[in-house]
């Protein structure tokens, strides 16, 4: 199906939902029922071929023609029972009992009686800065378990009150037979998706028919229960705001939306940057959240993240209405929030420090090789540092790049004076042009417009993130409140186009393509190789990475590369949320395909292209 043709029925079923909610409702189990309709057709007429061969057999005898016929039947009932019966598997945590936690359980039990809905029967902890209710089979079609998950760093982030409209949110996900209905669409769709990846890319007549199938049928089911997926995040919020008012919510999630950020992009990095003192860190990062987590971002941070919700458009690659929208149907405005003042671990009571434990041991357990890597690592920073002390007076424009990113490895200093001296070693350097106008315009510094104008006029294959670091410094500038001439900023856009267009060609040509096509050896520096290190190794779900080079000829002057993920995990829910994150790496924007291997490709596929092992999580 074609993007176009997918966002139409989006549309049309978003349209569908706002007239006539119940009969739009009914038009998605119809749907949902074909699903399943065609694939147990297709497992009958399978069992009618067996038990016809076998008739047949019984009153012909044995005869060769049978064995491939047989065994072509055999395998497509195989496949439509596996389809029938797709497996979930049961969350993972720190589990809670009502004696560990008796105000949490109350507190849970006051929401299911205020809003008549279904028991929590079990409560986890789990290490994601993240909260979820799962609606889980216990015995195929009879009989539910209703999950609570509670992350760990939002527990030390929030409040009690604000962490309870977390959960009020997702109690409001369970509440009804709208909340069952719901969640068994959710797991369809995640079993249609299951179904069509691991067909799509065989090459056997069963696959065919199967990929065929589900290439045709599994974009018009998601297309068609999107605004049910999406009008059910508004239906859970309207629930928090019930049980906890309105005002709460919103600060709760304004609260979320910056310290989600900082925990994404500053907790972990400050934690792994003590390796270059500590053998193991003291204290353990989980037990640290508790009063880390509690601090109040620096207020540029919390401005900056906070603008960065608030961009962010709907798109129909989430369900979830963006922050905007949210706080909109609340009533709420978008505001930096009052911090909470104490945070929700006390709710666990006693539990709670067994559950930092458990969570730095297998934090520790799972890292404690790749902290030793690291600590090597920035054990040879140092000297590199050392060394280039030394030979300062005969340093050239690499040579200052290379000190900015030891610096940068060992602190969260401002590494300007680095990149100024390599453009005094190189004035033209594109590195150091770009790495010195970054910095500057995490400032809001005016001033780095003059270095973005000259990089993106010298250096074509950086003239997209110039223009973009150019429009997204004007977005701060005028955030802080000066002014910005719609001249300059027209003439910013109008230079992204052009690049935009130029990028879209290239990474039309980078991404169309087979992962495993055109590779090449990938041109890598050390500190690149390193930077992907970090991510994968920050990454948990990941087990394993490689990386190979793929030959642009829109660009060929640009190092595009693919990185291979082996997840410890085969879901599709949770690769894809590995692949966004990883694909957003700043240092890689535009020039990195993320793919997992056993869901979108082959490993001896993988292989075969001459993909070079990168990453190896050691084993517990």
């Amino acid at each position: 199906m074609q993007h176009v043709d997918f966002m139409h029925l989006v549309r049309l079923s978003e349209q569908a939902c706002e007239s006539d909610a119940r009969a739009y409702r009914r038009s998605v189990w119809w749907f949902a029922a074909l699903g399943y309709a065609a694939v147990i057709a297709i497992g009958l007429a399978a069992l009618a071929s067996l038990l016809a061969l076998g008739w047949a057999w019984r009153q012909r005898g044995f005869s060769g023609w049978m064995v491939w016929p047989g065994l072509a039947a055999a395998a497509l009932l195989l496949a439509c029972t596996r389809a029938l019966l797709i497996r979930f598997e049961a969350p993972e945590g720190f589990r809670v009992e009502p004696a560990d936690a008796p105000r949490l359980f109350d507190a849970l039990e006051r929401m299911r009686r205020r809003v008549k809905g279904p028991p929590i029967d079990v409560v986890l902890i789990v290490p994601e800065f993240n909260a979820a209710a799962v609606h889980q089979p216990r015995w195929g079609l009879w009989g539910h378990t209703n999950y609570l998950l509670i992350g760990w760093p939002m527990l030390c982030s929030l409040e009690p009150r604000r962490l309870l409209t977390v959960i009020a949110h997702e109690y409001g996900h369970l509440r009804g037979e709208h909340g069952k209905f719901s969640a068994w669409v959710y797991r369809t769709r995640s079993a249609w998706a299951r179904i069509q990846e691991r067909y799509q890319h065989d090459d056997s007549p069963l696959s065919w028919l199967f990929s065929r199938f589900f290439a045709w049928y599994f974009p018009r089911f998601y297309a068609r229960t999107f605004a049910m997926a999406r009008q059910d995040e508004y239906e859970a919020d309207r629930i928090a705001a019930e049980l906890c008012s309105a005002e709460v919510v919103g600060q709760a999630y304004n609260e979320i939306q910056v310290k989600a950020r900082w925990y994404d992009e500053e907790y972990w990095l400050a934690v792994w940057r003590r390796a270059a003192l500590q053998d193991k860190p003291e204290p353990l990062p989980h037990a640290e959240m508790q009063a880390a987590l509690l601090q109040p971002p620096p207020p540029a941070f919390a401005q900056e993240a906070l603008r960065l919700a608030l961009q962010r458009l709907p798109t129909y690659d989430d369900t979830h209405p963006v922050p905007r929208d949210r706080l909109a149907a609340l009533g709420q405005k978008p505001q930096l929030p009052d911090w909470s003042q104490h945070n929700a671990v006390s709710w666990l009571g006693a539990a709670a420090a067994r559950a930092a434990r458990h969570f730095d041991t297998l934090w520790w357990q799972e890292m404690r090789r790749d902290w030793a890597r690291h600590h090597e690592h920035l054990r040879r920073c140092k000297q590199r540092i050392d060394t280039l002390k030394a030979r300062t007076a005969q340093l050239d424009a690499d040579g200052w790049l290379e000190w900015a990113e030891c610096f940068e490895a060992l602190s969260g200093a401002d590494s300007s004076a680095f990149y100024e001296r390599a453009l005094r070693c190189e004035p033209s350097h594109p590195e150091a042009m770009r790495g010195l106008a970054a910095r500057r315009a995490q400032g809001a510094d005016p001033g780095a417009l003059d270095l973005l104008e000259r990089l993106q006029a010298e250096h074509v294959q950086h003239g997209y993130a110039a223009c973009s670091m150019a429009l997204e410094l004007l977005d701060r500038v005028q955030h802080a409140g000066h002014d910005v001439t719609a001249k300059t900023r027209r003439a910013w856009r109008e230079r992204l186009e052009r690049f935009e267009t130029l990028e879209a060609q290239a990474w039309q040509a980078f991404s169309s393509a087979h992962p495993c096509e055109h590779a090449v050896a990938p041109r890598l520096k050390d500190s690149e190789r390193k930077l992907l290190t970090e991510a994968l190794i920050r990454t948990r779900e990941v087990e394993a990475g490689w990386v190979c080079g793929k030959q642009v000829g829109v660009m060929p002057g640009r190092a595009y590369l693919v990185l291979f993920v082996r997840l410890k995990r085969l879901d599709e829910a949770r690769a894809n949320a590995v692949v966004r994150r990883l694909m957003q790496l700043p240092a890689f924007a535009g020039l990195l395909q993320v793919t997992v291997v056993d869901l979108h490709v082959r490993e001896r596929q993988m292989i075969e292209a001459g993909a070079q092992p990168l990453y190896q999580r050691a084993a517990r």
